[in-house]
């Protein structure tokens, strides 16, 4: 989150201190509830299960069980990191305790998800908030693994002496994805849909995994805080890095504004005569 503070606007006249945010506190939303409401809500999710590195110590037998139940390959995860750190694709049984470990080594929330083969993983980016939003053109990703890597995301272009990654941004990839316009109008509408139904706001990248043989696709990760704020798929939009950024500084304008016209306090005498005894009417006496 950048915050910009006392920041006047030439066209409102606003002086305030005003956070241009995402809605959420953290880069990689927490995996579960959010996956859980994007399916009530009818949005393409993966089967998935997740356990805590206790529970793992303590019923491994059952939680084995309930993977294998899944069917593999599966993709094990850290639930609460991003960047691709932690996480292995698993083709089969063998290999499943070494990918948990691995995961349990920067987490205490793990996820292991369906994998999905026959893939294409593509992203979509949504400027907004609740109002109103745009979505973005959609980009293919290009990875040499199973799953696009942390190498793929941050080191593919920085092999050549002297030139580092510049992240997401760097990335091979191809825009727009090579997908029927059926399926772009689609995964656009989903991309939106999960932002209105996770009440993001300001920029996000909306990651989905894609079967090229079914296409059925689903809904990866939405990510709050986008590597290099998605200028890439917004400069294929024709919007310029510049106007991006000032977009999201007028949502959150708009934003703070609404916010200020809410009742922010509620007041209640349900304290009077309290003199601090739990479950002790008029407190205690002497």
């Amino acid at each position: 989150m950048a915050v910009i503070n006392f920041f006047e606007s030439s066209l409102t006249d606003v002086k305030e201190t005003i956070e241009v945010e995402n809605g959420t506190i953290h880069d990689s939303i927490m995996f579960n509830p959010n996956t859980k409401l994007m399916a009530s809500a009818g949005i393409p999710v993966v089967d998935y299960t997740w356990f805590y590195d206790c529970d793992y110590l303590e019923n491994q037998d059952d939680i084995l069980k309930s993977i294998k139940k899944i069917g593999y390959p599966v993709v094990v995860k850290p639930a609460t990191l991003g960047s691709s750190v932690g996480i292995t694709f698993v083709k089969n049984e063998k290999d499943i305790k070494n990918a948990i470990e691995e995961a349990i080594n920067y987490d205490t929330k793990i996820v292991v998800e369906k994998a999905v083969e026959n893939l294409i993983e593509v992203n979509a980016s949504v400027l907004g908030n609740y109002e109103s939003q745009k979505v973005s053109p959609i980009e293919e990703v290009m990875g040499e693994d199973e799953i696009l890597s942390y190498s793929d995301k941050y080191l593919s272009n920085s092999k050549t002496k002297g030139t580092g990654s510049k992240g997401m941004a760097s990335t091979s990839r191809i825009i727009p994805a090579r997908i029927s316009d059926k399926l772009t109008k689609d995964i656009q509408n989903t991309a939106i849909q999960v932002f209105k139904t996770l009440n993001l706001g300001g920029v996000c990248r909306i990651d989905f995994l894609i079967d090229k043989k079914t296409n059925k696709y689903y809904v990866n990760e939405p990510n709050t805080i986008p590597g290099s704020l998605a200028f890439y798929l917004w400069k294929e939009a024709g919007l310029e890095y510049k106007d991006e950024l000032n977009e999201m500084i007028q949502n959150s304008i708009r934003e703070y504004k609404n916010r200020t016209r809410k009742t922010m306090s509620f007041e209640t005498n349900i304290l009077d005569g309290f003199s601090g005894s739990k479950g002790t009417k008029g407190g205690l006496k002497n």
